[in-house]
């Protein structure tokens, strides 16, 4: 069975989906907050001391006095004592799919030993595994060539091993998995011609045991299938992804934009089912703005993603954007510059979709009206997205778009007004944006003057652009970052969590302030999504998405803000998740029972 057939094997999320009904709202209660310190990001009244809920919506925003009205006979009502409120975490760039890969053995260490330790008690407890499977090693430990298969033949030679990275761009495999996937000396080293291959021993021609990019790791997943080996099966997907949502309602997460169930390219319609199942089902904790990923040139995007947003709209589950790739990343060379690699000659990638098909492509859906979320690295895939969504918007008028230019790492000067004139969405990972191994990595293979320039979202925010932030996870530059307040930590300090004496990422003057932090972590990750008059701040008549945290991250440490702990998330007015905070004051009528979930 190829991956282009459905995977008989796991579950039967596609006929479960069909039955998908509206999400479990919250029956028409009331819960009633007061004594906070609430952070509104509505710019006409910031602050306020209460807030009250009734179903799935917000009544009421203002000091306590006017709050007593509505903690009536049945109502929930918190004493925050001071605690902070803030509207729940929206997630504007992640991959749920991903976390199929976090259920084999962690390897996101960095030191090698680490992760044989780790590779070694998994294969122990697992022995009836046909394939050892891993995530997280850190491409930047490792020269530009790869790790090699030598070490992880002596720890597992009988089984085929696979890790993936830590940004999922990069594979590192055994002796066995080469054996049984059929890539030897005599197998074509690309698979995409300078985006994707299977790295080759200089003197002999034989695989190293280093793949680069999806194209490679998906040809050899295919191979492997024929021995009836398929490591990330829908069955064990659909389990990862329901055993991952209270860790992300425990870290305040109550919306995600999906940029790519890249699991299955052929059939992304796989992690909408799973969705629609955990919806059903009422295990879905968040809801979901998705996404058709679209690379490959030979395809025809609008027709997929025309159906997809027919068939995918209810309440918690929506496709409606289209993803598009326009180069690689950093450390694999495939990102796409102005100017080139440091070493390289002239070297500077190449876009991963040719520009005409790219054109193309984008200027029909722009017509369709379709909203886009490109991958842009490189300075030069950021220009060449910026003239092909000014080219759609010039060829078919004027019309209310919220396309999104993500990562934007490295970018022009010149073009940063260009977001605020076209009215384009920065994403990016701000988490990234620190001295780590990876970015000193990228500073050799970019020069002193470019890496200088990197992560500069100060001045995307000062030149009037919306910018909204997402974790990309479970991808990661070095550690795995998958909690919005570690996230906003990094943007604030620019420099290694747990090094508060450590160099800054440079400029000291792109650091973002707290407040800036939290809008791009809700109101402005709702108004990319088209949901800012329903979410993204706390306001009568929007949903009751909040957070509760211990501490206000306006008086917090700045080093210590990734530690504040997330004591209570609601989402859609269901409380998603609660730890250590209880209802002060409960007026019950007899015989109802209230329900909660505590979640780490």
């Amino acid at each position: 069975m190829t991956r282009r057939q459905l995977v008989a094997s796991g579950v039967a999320v596609g006929a479960l989906a069909a039955t998908a009904q509206p999400a479990l709202s919250a029956p028409e209660t009331v819960t009633v907050f007061r004594n906070g310190r609430i952070y509104t990001v509505e710019d006409s009244q910031p602050w306020a001391q209460a807030v009250a809920v009734r179903g799935r919506r917000i009544v009421y925003v203002g000091d306590d006095a006017g709050a007593v009205k509505f903690a009536g006979p049945g109502a929930d009502v918190y004493d925050l004592n001071g605690r902070m409120m803030l509207p729940g975490f929206v997630e504007a760039h992640w991959h749920l799919a991903t976390v199929a890969f976090a259920r084999g053995a962690w390897v996101n260490y960095d030191r090698t030993e680490e992760i044989y330790e780790a590779l070694r008690q998994y294969a122990k407890s697992h022995p009836d595994e046909k394939i050892i499977s891993g995530f997280g090693w850190i491409a930047a430990d490792f020269p530009a060539t790869g790790p090699r298969k030598e070490p992880l033949d002596e720890i597992i030679p009988d089984r085929p091993v696979l890790l993936i990275s830590n940004d999922f761009h990069n594979y590192w495999v055994n002796s066995k998995f080469l054996e049984m996937a059929g890539i030897d000396k005599n197998t074509p080293r690309d698979v995409v011609p300078g985006s994707s291959w299977f790295e080759k021993d200089p003197k002999t021609g034989e695989p190293t045991g280093f793949m680069s990019e999806p194209p490679a790791l998906f040809a050899a997943l295919e191979a492997l299938e024929k021995h009836g080996i398929q490591p990330y099966g829908l069955k064990s997907a659909a389990a990862a992804m329901e055993e991952w949502q209270p860790k992300l309602a425990g870290a305040g997460i109550t919306t995600f934009f999906d940029a790519g169930f890249v699991l299955w390219p052929d059939q992304q319609h796989n992690g909408f089912d799973i969705l629609l199942d955990l919806e059903r089902r009422g295990k879905l904790l968040q809801r979901v703005v998705g996404s058709y990923y679209y690379n490959d040139a030979k395809i025809d995007p609008l027709p997929i993603i025309r159906a997809y947003k027919k068939k995918y709209q209810t309440a918690l589950v929506q496709a409606n954007v289209l993803k598009l790739v326009a180069d690689g990343t950093e450390l694999t060379r495939t990102a796409y510059y102005l100017q080139p690699y440091v070493g390289k000659g002239d070297w500077r990638g190449e876009p991963l979709i040719p520009p005409d098909v790219f054109n193309r492509v984008v200027n029909a859906a722009d017509a369709e009206g379709f909203d886009m979320h490109v991958h842009a690295v490189g300075d030069a895939a950021v220009r060449m997205t910026l003239d092909a969504y000014e080219g759609a918007m010039k060829a078919n008028g004027s019309r209310d778009r919220r396309h999104t230019l993500c990562h934007a790492f490295l970018t022009a000067p010149e073009d940063i007004p260009r977001f605020k004139k076209l009215g384009v969405v920065a994403n990016t990972q701000i988490q990234w944006g620190v001295p780590d191994a990876s970015q000193l990595l990228i500073r050799e293979i970019l020069g002193e003057e470019r890496w200088s320039r990197m992560y500069s979202f100060k001045s995307f925010m000062n030149s009037g652009a919306t910018v909204s932030f997402g974790a990309d996870a479970l991808a990661t530059g070095y550690k795995v970052v998958y909690k919005p307040l570690e996230a906003i930590q990094a943007g604030h300090t620019r420099q290694e969590p747990g090094k508060p004496d450590g160099p800054l990422q440079p400029p000291a003057s792109e650091r973002l302030s707290i407040a800036e932090l939290i809008r791009g972590y809700t109101l402005n990750g709702a108004y990319q999504l088209r949901k800012e008059n329903e979410i993204g701040s706390i306001k009568v008549g929007k949903l009751a998405d909040l957070v509760v945290l211990e501490q206000n991250l306006f008086d917090v440490a700045p080093h210590d803000i990734g530690k504040v702990k997330v004591q209570l998330t609601m989402m859609d007015g269901r409380i998603t998740h609660r730890d250590g905070i209880e209802p002060a004051a409960m007026a019950k009528p007899a015989g109802r029972k209230r329900s909660s979930r505590k979640s780490g």
